[in-house]
């Protein structure tokens, strides 16, 4: 798969579901520090009891996340997922895999608590993802 551009990261990175809120300036700091990371279908992402480390969001393909209670939901283009765990510094509540060759842009926890620390803009436009999500 062919390396993203770096606007085009921050492209994708603003139209997904959990930065929609935040600002052209924020979406490039988040974009610093967004990873490629492609997955062929079957591969795991990441296993459930694993530590957070990474949140995701899926650029192409599509990634099926499996609860312990053994529900399944599908994850898209534009979508973010592993955020919840990252956020509440659990093991992951989930095992997530490739349905089809993906490539999503992982985003390592630690840096992102290191730039949330650094820009309360980032941190609003957030928040007023999460309760609209509720």
């Amino acid at each position: 798969m062919a390396e993203l551009a770096g606007i085009e990261t921050v492209m994708l990175l603003q139209s997904a579901d959990l930065f929609a809120h935040c600002r052209a300036e924020e979406m490039l700091r988040i974009a610093a520090i967004a990873r490629e990371r492609p997955f062929r279908a079957g591969e795991t992402i990441y296993e459930h009891n694993t530590p957070s480390d990474a949140l995701y969001c899926v650029v192409r393909g599509e990634v099926a996340v499996r609860g312990d209670d053994g529900a399944t939901r599908s994850v898209g283009p534009l979508t973010t997922f592993g955020v919840e765990e990252i956020l509440s510094g659990r093991l992951r509540a989930a095992t997530a895999v490739a349905v089809a060759d993906t490539l999503v842009l992982a985003i390592d926890a630690e840096d992102f608590f290191d730039l949330l620390a650094n820009n309360v803009e980032i941190v609003r436009a957030l928040f007023r993802h999460l309760i609209e999500f509720r």
